[in-house]
């Protein structure tokens, strides 16, 4: 401690951060810097992925679509949701699966990575059902003007 510190005392521009509601649980998909597809904790739950079914006990294949115009990524088991011709993505232990591919596919370009995309629900809107949807974080869709 400084010989001129005032114990106990705050600066007025001092506050604590809570770690309380960071992630919070929520389930949310994000594309990093390193393209890869990333599955939060809240995301490997929802979709029970592991033998226990509580979204550990990954690795996993999944099957992921895109939504270009409402900005959504569709996510399913490829056992719930029969997708022809498509190969699944493999997510490592550590919830990672690579998807430069993916990337390029879509137009996603480098400097705009990393994006999020948050849950937002299942069966969400005319998508195959069984699958989970996810839309970019601050985006509202097109299909979603006006809706109260």
């Amino acid at each position: 401690m400084s010989k001129n510190a005032t114990p106990n005392t705050a600066s007025p521009t001092f506050q604590w951060i809570s770690n309380e509601n960071y992630g919070n649980g929520s389930a949310y998909v994000t594309i990093d810097k390193q393209q890869r597809l990333y599955l939060s904790t809240g995301t490997r739950s929802l979709l029970k992925l592991g033998p226990s079914g509580k979204g550990i006990g990954i690795p996993a294949n999944l099957i992921v679509g895109y939504d270009g115009v409402n900005k959504r990524l569709i996510i399913a088991k490829p056992e719930v949701v029969r997708a022809t011709d498509v190969k699944p993505f493999k997510f490592d232990a550590r919830s990672y699966s690579s998807a430069r591919n993916f990337v390029g596919k879509i137009g996603i370009k480098a400097n705009e990575l990393p994006l999020r995309f948050v849950h937002v629900g299942r069966e969400y809107g005319a998508y195959p059902a069984g699958a989970e949807i996810f839309q970019l974080d601050d985006y509202e869709a097109p299909d979603e003007v006006g809706r109260g």
